[in-house]
């Protein structure tokens, strides 16, 4: 019997990306209270772009939810009228 050889596992450019070791300080210093409001808007804003906040924790999930119930940002993550207010 022959076996097939298992494709290597390759993430997506854009997933890699949002992995960077840069975008997990912010979620780092986010965590410990380092961001201000417009920071913290504009990480949930990419975090929804990119699709990664669904693969966090659930208080990271929680709080996109949040900022989408509340009018801040669309569920794609661009910012709404409310944030300029």
């Amino acid at each position: 019997m022959t076996m097939s050889k298992t494709k290597e596992y390759k993430p997506s450019e854009e997933f890699a990306n949002a992995m960077s070791l840069s975008n997990m300080q912010v979620l780092f210093d986010y965590e410990e209270g380092k961001l201000d409001t417009i920071q913290s808007l504009l990480l949930f804003s990419e975090l929804l772009k990119s699709g990664l906040v669904w693969q966090l924790e659930e208080h990271f999930q929680r709080t996109a939810r949040d900022l989408i119930q509340g009018g801040y940002l669309n569920f794609d993550g661009t910012p709404t009228k409310k944030c300029y207010e």
